[in-house]
């Protein structure tokens, strides 16, 4: 019986694999990864993921991983996402077929993301990359940015990264108020959050920041409504997923000057957008979490929740997101 193969398909985990290939190595496991993966094809993933006991995702790629193709594929035991989101897994069907999933949902993880989303909250408010690239230009002339100190702060999903946001919000003087399905409210009221309803969050807040997971029900929850509700002078912030935002309402909205800007932790979908060169708004390519330290934290914290399916153990519980498989059975033994 061979090892086990491990099928590494994440672009943060792909990126840093020379740093540790040799530790996975010795835990007797056979890794399969390559940076052609991060342009992988849905007919490679295919091919790949027949052969392995374990997958490390989100994939890089646009591939999908769906519920008949977990059927087909029986040596499939884990999916390990090196990420805080878990959109791309049916978690049901894992789960009916006996895969155990994983995310990585780290403390370092939430700290950087909320790092970025007050960079960009700060960046689009005070007009700096737009002043940089003049600046570049040769043009020093001056613009004006917009007060963050005192104003309001609204947070949609007070989650691990809505929780870190809002607490950098104390600094800035704000007032914090949060829309939240699922309100922990002994910890709003130790920090002085206050819980709203979306319409009136949308309505109150000078700067909206989006920490909401995507699922059915928030794919364009912030859509022209929800935008046609907020202040001539608010910003739009979102480091969550791309999806969650109706670009193309976003985009309407700033253009017309029904709101002041926006700050995106995603490339546009239209690659020639005009909010590219307008003076509040900034795009980044999704780097939220793309910081050393927390890459390294994530990515081994995605190859220890595989070691402890393939090892027979239970990964940590914070980390399982269907600990029900346990009840329902799990695939076979590896090597079966």
């Amino acid at each position: 019986m061979g090892n086990p193969i491990v099928l590494i398909v994440n672009g943060s985990s792909l990126d840093l694999i020379e740093s540790h290939i040799e530790w996975l190595r010795q835990q007797e496991v056979t890794v399969v990864a390559a940076s052609g993966f991060k342009q992988m094809t849905q007919e490679e993933f295919e091919r790949q993921i027949g052969q392995a006991d374990a997958v490390i995702g989100p994939p890089a790629a646009r591939v999908t991983l769906s519920a008949d193709l977990m059927a087909a594929h029986p040596r499939l035991k884990v999916i390990s996402l090196a990420s805080s989101g878990y959109e791309w897994v049916d978690i049901e069907a894992a789960t009916r077929l006996g895969i155990v999933v994983t995310f990585a949902n780290t403390p370092s993880l939430s700290e950087v993301v909320a790092d970025h989303t007050w960079g960009l909250l700060l960046a689009a408010a005070r007009q700096i990359p737009h002043h940089h690239r003049r600046l570049q230009a040769g043009d020093a002339t001056r613009g004006m940015g917009a007060m963050v100190w005192g104003r309001t702060l609204g947070i949609v999903g007070l989650g691990n990264i809505g929780r870190r946001v809002a607490r950098r919000a104390t600094g800035f003087g704000m007032t914090v108020i949060a829309a939240e399905i699922a309100p922990d409210f002994d910890y709003m009221r130790q920090h002085n959050i206050e819980l709203v309803s979306l319409p009136e969050l949308m309505a109150k807040a000078d700067f909206v920041s989006i920490h909401t997971r995507l699922n059915p029900s928030t794919y364009h929850l912030i859509g022209a409504p929800e935008i046609a509700r907020m202040k001539p002078s608010a910003f739009l912030i979102n480091t969550a997923r791309q999806k969650i935002v109706d670009e193309a309402a976003l985009t309407a909205a700033i253009l017309e000057g029904r709101i002041a800007g926006a700050a995106i932790d995603d490339p546009p979908e239209d690659p020639h957008s005009p909010l590219l060169q307008h003076p509040n708004v900034v795009f980044t390519p999704h780097i939220g979490n793309r910081v050393p330290e927390s890459n390294d934290d994530v990515c081994r914290c995605a190859y220890n929740n595989v070691l402890a399916v393939l090892q027979g153990r239970r990964p940590d519980p914070k980390y399982l997101l269907n600990p029900e498989v346990y009840a329902c059975g799990l695939r076979a033994a590896i090597g079966r």
